[in-house]
């Protein structure tokens, strides 16, 4: 059925918000234009002075069908806004004499008592007509094909009848198809992958992939300076955010600004991450004890001797000894004494590592793994930092919880090696990965 057939029918159209509703007859439908116009129309329960009215099929959010042409239920031809009573009324007040303020106001409550009674809407000329259930019956009884041919005609377009959509959803519609969830694609395809919060595949790499890539960086000029300030940066945005954001740091909180412990290995690159990583935050006014290993007259790597002699520029506190570290209240623990060369049989030998595993297991504070062991180490871990992409054969076993560090690597690095890059991180510089 075309919309021509549709003609003096009765009809609610609501127009939103800012528009309003209109009631009235269809006079004409013009389908090239998009355009719908009403007769004797109401707009808000109120009759329109103007005889004819004219609405966009852009502004229309719902349409209903009241009654057919020659159906009792009609709407008023003439209605006027302003009776003779009101008339009278507002003479009698221009006329009065105004003797104090009470008469005059008085006089002003009759006026407008008159015009709320004299003054008609749609709905009371519909009630006066018709029982105040006529309208239900009649939208219930309709021809329910007549009232979608309407609706699906080329009046109401389908961008005019859309969905209502909250305010965290997507409304830009995109053509790029599907989203895409496994990103990162290896050569050979892993055996343990992981998930991120939005969904993200994160397949996990063996320790000869990884070497590759870090080699594969440094060909391209990221250094191994660079990967340790990196990964020191990522290492303090995740002590930031758990220990409350920005908040703990407000100069407001100044009397009860945090307090981290470093624990770093000399000899592995875990200690300058996590070296690195305590000058990021001690350079945030945050109290920080760096704990390295005693009997060490030597430093093997010159990385390490590099971060140290930054660290030294801050307010930090050095130690090689267990008792200078403070016992409460401690807010977080930086572990980068567990690395993959140290094995925990030759480290239990020594007496002070001994004595940070039962430091650490006193104080109850939360531990960060940063670059653990597969095993996870000795030191039992909430938290563990994994840098570029996850070990495949790293346990859940003194690891804690998973977290992936951005490295800020760009894709020709894993192009090189025949993998398909895309970043995972989003705003952050950490996500947190999931088993699959």
């Amino acid at each position: 059925m075309s919309f021509e057939n549709f003609l003096n029918w009765t009809v609610s159209i609501d127009c939103g918000s800012n528009i309003g509703n209109y009631q009235g007859q269809i006079k004409s439908v013009d389908g090239i234009n998009q355009t719908l116009t009403l007769k004797h129309a109401f707009h808000n329960g109120i009759l329109i002075d103007e005889e004819f009215i004219l609405l966009k099929a852009k502004d229309i959010i719902d349409l209903n069908l009241l009654s057919q042409p020659g159906s009792s239920f009609q709407i008023p031809k003439t209605i006027n806004k302003k009776s003779s009573n009101y008339e009278q009324s507002q003479q009698q007040l221009k006329a009065a004499p105004i003797a104090n303020n009470g008469s005059k106001s008085s006089d002003i409550n009759a006026s407008q008592s008159n015009r709320s009674r004299s003054s008609k809407s749609w709905s009371d000329e519909a009630t006066n007509e018709n029982e105040t259930n006529e309208e239900g019956r009649l939208r219930y009884h309709m021809d329910p094909p007549n009232i979608s041919s309407l609706k699906n005609s080329s009046i109401i377009q389908p961008s005019s009848m859309q969905d209502k959509y909250r305010c965290d959803q997507m409304i830009l519609e995109h053509n790029n198809g599907p989203i895409e969830y496994e990103q990162i694609q290896l050569p050979v395809p892993s055996t343990k992958k992981y998930l991120t919060d939005e969904g993200l595949i994160i397949p996990a790499i063996n320790t000869e992939l990884r070497d590759r890539l870090f080699n594969s960086a440094e060909y391209y000029g990221y250094s191994l300076e660079r990967r340790v300030e990196s990964m020191g940066r990522c290492t303090s945005d995740m002590c930031l955010h758990l220990l409350g954001g920005t908040q703990r740091l407000l100069v407001k909180n100044r009397h009860q600004h945090p307090t981290i412990v470093v624990l770093a290995c000399l000899t592995e690159i875990q200690g300058a991450y996590a070296i690195s990583a305590g000058r990021i935050l001690a350079s945030k006014n945050i109290q920080i004890y760096l704990y390295v290993p005693p009997n060490l007259t030597t430093i093997r790597s010159n990385i390490i001797e590099n971060e140290l002699k930054l660290f030294r520029t801050t307010q930090g506190i050095i130690t090689n000894n267990v008792s200078d570290l403070p016992r409460s209240p401690v807010d977080l623990i930086l572990n980068g004494l567990d690395a993959a060369n140290n094995s925990d049989s030759v480290l239990f030998a020594k007496p002070w590592y001994r004595d940070i595993v039962q430091y650490c297991s006193r104080l109850q504070a939360s531990v960060i793994g940063v670059d653990p062991p597969l095993d996870g180490g000795a030191i039992e871990c909430k938290y563990s930092l994994v840098p570029l992409l996850p070990l495949v054969a790293m346990s859940s076993k003194n690891v804690g919880r998973l977290y992936l560090c951005d490295l800020g690597f760009g894709q020709k690095v894993f192009q090189h090696l025949q993998i398909r890059y895309a970043s995972p991180f989003g705003a952050k510089s950490f996500v947190a990965l999931h088993d699959n």
